[in-house]
């Protein structure tokens, strides 16, 4: 029981360390400890602190790095569910409100896709959003980028 126990803890401590998150395996170890198992687990990672009062509580930034590592998670999963093209167009259509730090995104996707698959994303993007990718990219996007830009076009 205590081996198996340790095994869990090295599973949990790996979700909660930022390396990604093993949803079914967390829910399947947590969901069966009991209290005093919780307890111990408190006591042996180092994402706890006590307080003054001889409280313990998640250390601050574990807790914001845990909330980041399952919101990526999430994003995963609603992008995996998507159909290819509304991926697509939704991921172009945050890269290009993000600016020029995200426009790798762009880059990516118009280099690693065949011309059927950008055709499918142009027209996802127009049913999603009203103007055309070429419009919001002639809006947004300017100086050397946008040079750039025009030999990526859909």
């Amino acid at each position: 029981m205590a081996m198996r126990f340790c095994g869990e803890v090295d599973v949990v401590v790996k979700a909660f360390s930022g390396l990604g998150v093993d949803e079914k395996s967390l829910v399947s170890i947590l969901g069966k400890w009991h209290p005093d198992q919780t307890k111990s687990f408190r006591n042996i990672v180092p994402f706890f602190i006590e307080d003054e009062r001889h409280f313990e509580k998640w250390m601050i930034e574990h807790l914001d790095q845990l909330k980041r590592e399952f919101l990526r998670f999430q994003g995963a999963i609603v992008l995996w569910t998507m159909h290819p093209y509304e991926r697509d167009a939704r991921l172009i259509n945050e890269a290009l409100m993000d600016g020029p730090k995200s426009y790798n995104v762009l880059v990516e996707i118009w280099c690693t896709r065949s011309s059927d698959e950008l055709l499918g994303a142009r027209k996802a993007y127009h049913s999603l959003y009203e103007p055309s990718i070429e419009e919001v990219v002639a809006s947004l996007v300017t100086g050397v980028e946008r040079k750039v830009s025009g030999s990526f076009s859909i």
